[in-house]
């Protein structure tokens, strides 16, 4: 049996889908709308115009780039990949050759450049306590607000989407503070064994029970 139709609740058409105003922090999900495609088109173009203060979107990838680059988050990353326990799907559209491939047509997103694993984020946090709270609130509060572009960039079915899909994306993200890559890269250089070998044996438990650990 069929699920009945979605109608839009500004027009009545049927084959409406579930819309979510993109918030951060505390209004995060909280503003949702009943649309088929072309009234939420329309709802889109009056929206009014976000003045507040902080990063663009491409602005808080590129800040975050080059934090994990300073720091030699990228690197532990690549190493990741290479012994075959790496985070990134193998079928996201920006992956290279060489792991994630930012200068790719279809860009970063903001979920996945906000990604940092477990494993990896403690070991940031042994590093800098104040970093670490950084990174798990710009992961917990900023990223989601993307997670269903990075469902499409990477090509996850659409039958096993997240069934909301964003109206509008936040115009500014709050500036990141305290991320300063150098200061931690030395000591973090020296926990990335210990982080590959933890990302190994949660492989190794994943393959057991058949899922992800991340």
């Amino acid at each position: 049996m069929k699920n009945a139709p979605q109608i839009c609740e500004q027009c009545g058409a049927d084959r409406a889908h579930r819309y979510q105003l993109a918030g951060l922090g505390e209004a995060a999900g909280t503003n949702e709308s009943l649309l088929c495609v072309r009234c939420a088109r329309a709802k889109r173009r009056q929206l009014p115009p976000d003045s507040s203060d902080g990063l663009t979107r491409q602005e808080l990838i590129a800040s975050l780039d080059r934090f994990f680059a300073a720091a030699g988050v990228f690197d532990i990353c690549h190493r990741c990949h290479e012994q075959g326990t790496g985070c990134c799907p193998p079928t996201c559209r920006v992956m290279g050759e060489a792991g994630c491939d930012p200068n790719n047509r279809y860009g970063k997103t903001v979920f996945c450049a906000a990604f940092v694993c477990s494993a990896l984020l403690n070991a940031i946090s042994e590093c800098d306590p104040e970093i670490g709270r950084e990174l798990k609130r710009i992961k917990n509060e900023i990223g989601p607000a993307e997670f269903r572009i990075y469902e499409m960039i990477t090509r996850v079915p659409a039958s096993a989407r997240e069934p909301v899909r964003p109206l509008a994306l936040p115009a500014r993200y709050p500036r990141p503070t305290c991320l300063d890559g150098e200061t931690i890269q030395p000591k973090l250089r020296e926990l990335a064994e210990e982080v590959l070998l933890l990302r190994r044996q949660w492989h190794e438990q994943d393959k057991l029970k058949g899922g992800i650990n991340q």
